[in-house]
């Protein structure tokens, strides 16, 4: 007897203090940023197969160390992961994992992040404009398990949502060195 796989989606809003532009040019760029704000975290990003920039089809090898923000978490993965669909008009990109320790668990893994602006907005004094911040950042994950023993990936959606924070954190950072500098 044959037993399938299982299929399932889980969903993350986290809502973000930081520009919504910021942050998605940050995403754009991860395979150099996340290991910045988060080195312990992510060893290593390396791109392997380059499609004009980090753009679709791009194929890219994580190696990242999920123990040092998910506690019984592995203490290292790798991941190859294909950007499928990068849209700077909805602030989105889905990619599929296609390689690396999770395929070893799930037949398919195919997460998706999108980067929405809020309405909140700040007095920038020096410039004497007004500009907008915050916004939310969705991350959810299309997944089909190779049997029902496997667990539902909740603590990478637990590492995903602390990325998230930290990468939030370092924006703001940012912007502020930004504003000090004028």
């Amino acid at each position: 007897m044959v037993v399938s796989g299982v299929a399932g989606t889980l969903e993350l809003v986290v809502e973000i203090r930081s520009s919504a532009d910021m942050f998605w040019e940050s995403l754009k760029t991860w395979s150099a940023i996340f290991p910045e704000v988060l080195p312990d975290t992510y060893k290593s990003i390396e791109v392997i197969e380059e499609m004009n920039g980090e753009k679709n089809g791009s194929v890219t090898l994580w190696k990242i160390n999920p123990s040092t923000l998910v506690e019984g978490a592995p203490v290292m993965m790798e991941e190859i992961k294909k950007i499928e669909n990068l849209d700077e008009l909805t602030k989105t990109i889905i990619y599929s994992v296609i390689g690396g320790d999770l395929l070893k668990l799930y037949k398919s893994y195919e997460p998706q992040l999108k980067v929405t602006p809020g309405d909140h907005k700040v007095f920038d004094e020096e410039d004497e404009k007004v500009e907008k911040r915050g916004g939310t950042v969705k991350w959810s994950v299309k997944y089909e398990k190779i049997n029902e023993m496997v667990p539902e990936p909740y603590m990478i959606k637990e590492m995903i949502y602390k990325t998230i924070l930290k990468m939030d954190e370092y924006i703001l950072a940012k912007q502020k060195e930004v504003t000090s500098d004028k």
